[in-house]
């Protein structure tokens, strides 16, 4: 059985890497018992617990290190500390890792260096900054660079979420292309999911019975200006009773000014009223309001491996997205795609759909959708495990820790 140490991922500028983890978890939770590793759940410092209390009794064992690795005269230091004042002292990762005989850390998105007591895989979600370099200012495009090069150069492997995102690894560091893994992941429902709440959270947030659902960070390529844009020329057809509810987060550090931009366009076209605004909400309720929606849109220009694909894919969603490779890659049952720079395509085919279109849950659709995700759950927890696996192998001991 390997010990597998998890370090999580994200926070509330970016959720998805939290999903990430906790879809992980659950797959792996799902595997038959004499299959699952044991899990670590590794805490640094600014992470949250309180970001991952969804999980419940599923939760790994937790364990908490307070930074990386020491410097030697930081190590005496504090060995002097503990003798002289009789305190516990503060933890680093390479310390934890020993002491719990962990066999293997995944993802990491930093540089453990090579140096480091056990081997780590690494992940590279996408390179967005490759593909939508206007969208980066030069010190990021430099920095992102110099990070991804040191991960795939110092971890024992690395993984990328899409054969998309491998080819263009290809393209931009080929020399490391032998050590990637494609690991695409899958949404997990938890039971909860499909407790009957659906139609009590569109209450709580004054929603209409009907309505397109679109939840995203308001990041400038997640393309929210242009699907608003679609939503005018839809009610210009006639279609006076279109809605469309947005979740997530309003701050993009990249384009400071972006969020209000939308908001300005939305009251300069008479939007208000069929454009609902909700924040960050909690996943749960976001879940409940997908279930609800009509259908649901992802018009990224970009994406690693879009989680709400995978979302609407595991609650059998309708979804209209963006024609790009990767959305083409996810594949998702009765998917409608339109060119992301047309907002004529979108609202041509909303048009076309809007009067047969019912608001959820659709009770049906779910169970189907729940019988096939579970083959596709048991393939993402089992090439995770194929990729620990090949890892482990390769390095079968633990460097003595210095």
């Amino acid at each position: 059985m390997k010990m597998v140490g998890l370090l999580p991922q994200g926070g509330t500028g970016w959720i998805v890497g939290i999903i990430y983890i906790h879809n992980l978890i659950r797959a792996l939770q799902i595997l038959p018992e004499r299959e699952r590793p044991d899990l670590c759940f590794l805490l640094g410092p600014g992470s949250d617990i309180k970001n991952h209390a969804e999980l419940g009794n599923i939760l790994p064992t937790i364990y908490h290190f307070t930074h990386l690795k020491e410097s030697p005269i930081r190590q005496k230091l504090r060995q002097l500390k503990k003798l002289v004042m009789g305190q516990t002292g503060s933890t680093s990762l390479r310390q934890l890792v020993k002491k719990k005989k962990i066999q293997v850390l995944f993802p990491l998105q930093e540089s453990l260096g090579k140096d480091f007591p056990i081997p780590w895989i690494g992940w590279v979600p996408d390179f967005q900054h490759k593909r939508l370099p206007q969208f980066f200012s030069q010190d990021e495009l430099h920095g992102r660079d110099d990070c991804f090069q040191k991960l795939l150069e110092e971890s024992a492997r690395t993984v990328v979420s899409s054969q998309d995102a491998y080819n263009d690894l290809k393209r931009w560091f080929p020399e490391a292309q032998h050590k990637v893994s494609v690991f695409p992941f899958r949404s997990v429902p938890d039971s909860r999911w499909y407790e009957p709440a659906a139609q009590k959270v569109v209450s709580h947030f004054g929603l209409p019975q009907k309505y397109l659902m679109f939840p995203s960070q308001f990041w400038a390529h997640k393309n929210h200006r242009m699907v608003f844009e679609a939503i005018r020329l839809f009610k210009e057809k006639g279609y006076s009773d279109i809605a469309l509810v947005c979740t997530g987060h309003t701050h993009d550090y990249r384009c400071p000014d972006h969020f209000a931009g939308l908001q300005t366009f939305i009251q300069q076209e008479g939007l208000k009223r069929h454009i609902y605004f909700l924040g960050l909400i909690p996943r749960l309720e976001q879940i409940q309001l997908i279930r609800a929606a009509a259908a649901v849109l992802q018009p990224s220009l970009f994406e690693g491996w879009s989680a709400l694909v995978e979302d609407a894919r595991a609650l059998g969603k309708r979804i209209y997205l963006s024609d790009i490779a990767v959305h083409r890659e996810q594949d998702p049952f009765e998917a409608n795609f339109f060119d992301p720079q047309k907002p004529q395509q979108l609202a041509d085919a909303l048009a076309k759909d809007w009067l047969s279109l019912r608001p959820g849950p659709d009770l049906q659709r779910e169970a189907h959708a729940r019988d096939q995700q579970r083959e596709l759950i048991l393939d993402f927890a089992r090439l995770f495990l194929k990729i620990v696996e090949r890892v482990v192998l390769k390095y079968p001991k633990q460097l003595q820790v210095r």
